[in-house]
């Protein structure tokens, strides 16, 4: 018996609803609530922040434990289990991206929170930092992570107030002076060594990971020559799936993990019957495949930072006359700077996708390498893993949501695919990635490569 439902019935849920039963009543309500579906009502923002600390105190077990016991107001007397307002932006990253029901198969999603380290490294001296110069678009440092720390610098900044509608609180002046910062001897000693630590954090990623899919090959291995039991190993795997799939991102995820792992599988079993040739073109086609991510992480990255740019220009442009009126921002520019800001999420959320893909098609690549090559194993077991690889990733790929699902879990993907697909008036004036910025981001990947090939082959 719990002490106070004010949470459940905010969600519209028993208090016996479980763990996944709380997030798809999370999700429903998210999409009836949200302020952007609920323009005439003045109490929208506060009902969908209310959704919001009933859903962060009961998806944790401790929280919603204590919550149990001492309900909404016993809570806040005890000071127990408050929800944090200044959400860790990291971990929002993880929540829209899968959330944690995919570390078994992609591990923790790191690049966003390398590049906020990095971020804060640059920032610690304002005179001191990165130097981009925007009007040719040189980049001093590595071109690729130069440039998503110049977008996440930007978006740390620009603290946007979603539910108030407050102004940011970019300056035209901020922007320009970031620009021309440039870093110290001891902010570049930090920024390798933190590369350091990462490269062996992403190497126990790759062999966790490993462990992971070898586990599950075996368990494919041991149901393959029963019927009932396959049956079974693929009922519970479609399970997993289902609820993968509702994730927000999930079916964009769990189709990006089926397209590698059908890849890697295929070429495998090719190679065993080509005595390796086709390995040759598996190799160039997947790294033709790094070389778009990447340069699509550019161009999403660029574009973002651009409108922003454009944005906190006509906002700056708004107050201006409004001050020199001596009249408060009408109602139509309001809504146009909540459009803006909108729209603007939209961008870094593709810029965010752009390298989430990135980042899981690399650490799935290495898997697959660590999985299908292990040189202990004969030709004949290479070949039976990638056979198990492959029936899995093929009921990935034919994960689909039902239309109420994909209204569901849709809130951040429609705001991207929004800012995406709308065609901004001053499009054609956004910089796009110069010659000379991708050129310096395929150099830096041909070191990467380099590097990694001459590193011992590691071993599952």
């Amino acid at each position: 018996m719990v002490k106070d439902t004010t949470y459940y019935d905010i969600l519209g849920v028993e208090p016996t609803a479980t763990a996944v039963e709380l997030k798809k009543a999370y999700r429903k309500q998210a999409i009836k609530l949200h302020p952007d579906k609920n323009a005439n009502d003045p109490q929208a923002a506060a009902k969908f922040q209310e959704l919001g600390e009933a859903y962060g105190v009961l998806q944790d077990s401790n929280s919603r434990a204590a919550y149990d016991e001492l309900g909404v107001e016993g809570m806040k007397k005890s000071d127990v289990g408050g929800v944090d307002q200044d959400v860790d932006p990291v971990e929002m990253f993880g929540m829209i991206f899968g959330g944690n029901s995919f570390n078994e198969w992609i591990g923790e999603l790191s690049m966003l929170k390398e590049v906020s380290q990095t971020a804060e490294v640059l920032d610690e001296k304002e005179d001191d930092t990165i130097s981009i110069d925007s009007g040719n678009g040189s980049v001093s440092g590595s071109g690729l992570e130069g440039k998503v720390a110049e977008l996440s610098v930007s978006d740390q900044d620009n603290k946007v107030n979603q539910t108030s509608g407050a102004n940011v609180e970019l300056t035209s002046e901020s922007i320009n002076k970031k620009k021309k910062q440039r870093m110290t001897p001891e902010q570049r000693a930090e920024i390798l060594r933190l590369h350091e630590e990462s490269k062996k954090a992403k190497q126990a990623r790759v062999d966790e990971l490993s462990k992971n899919l070898i586990s599950r090959i075996e368990k494919y291995q041991s149901a393959v020559t029963n019927k009932d039991s396959l049956a079974q190993f693929q009922s519970k795997l479609l399970q997993e799936f289902e609820d993968l799939k509702i994730e927000s991102f999930g079916i964009q995820l769990l189709h990006l993990m089926g397209k590698i792992y059908t890849h890697q599988a295929n070429a495998t079993i090719q190679a065993s019957r080509t005595f390796g040739v086709s390995k040759i073109f598996t190799s160039v086609k997947t790294k033709t495949d790094n070389v778009k991510n990447g340069y699509n992480i550019l161009k999403t990255g660029l574009d973002a930072q651009a409108s922003v740019e454009e944005m906190v220009k006509e906002q700056e442009a708004a107050q201006a006359a409004a001050l020199a009126s001596g009249e408060e921002l009408s109602e139509l520019e309001r809504y146009r700077q909540a459009e803006m800001e909108k729209f603007i999420m939209g961008k870094f959320l593709a810029t965010a996708w752009a390298t989430t893909k990135f980042e899981v098609t690399g650490i799935l690549n290495k898997v697959s390498n660590v999985v299908l090559n292990d040189k202990k194993l004969s030709k004949k077991e290479r070949v039976k893993r990638a056979e198990a690889v492959l029936y899995m990733a093929k009921l990935m790929s034919q994960m689909k949501r039902t239309a109420e699902e994909e209204e569901e879990a849709q809130i951040f993907e429609q705001m991207m695919a929004e800012a995406t697909a709308k065609k901004n008036k001053k499009d054609r004036n956004t910089r796009t990635a110069n010659q000379k910025e991708i050129e310096e981001y395929l150099r830096k990947m041909a070191e990467t490569e380099a590097s990694e090939a001459s590193e011992p082959e590691t071993k599952a």
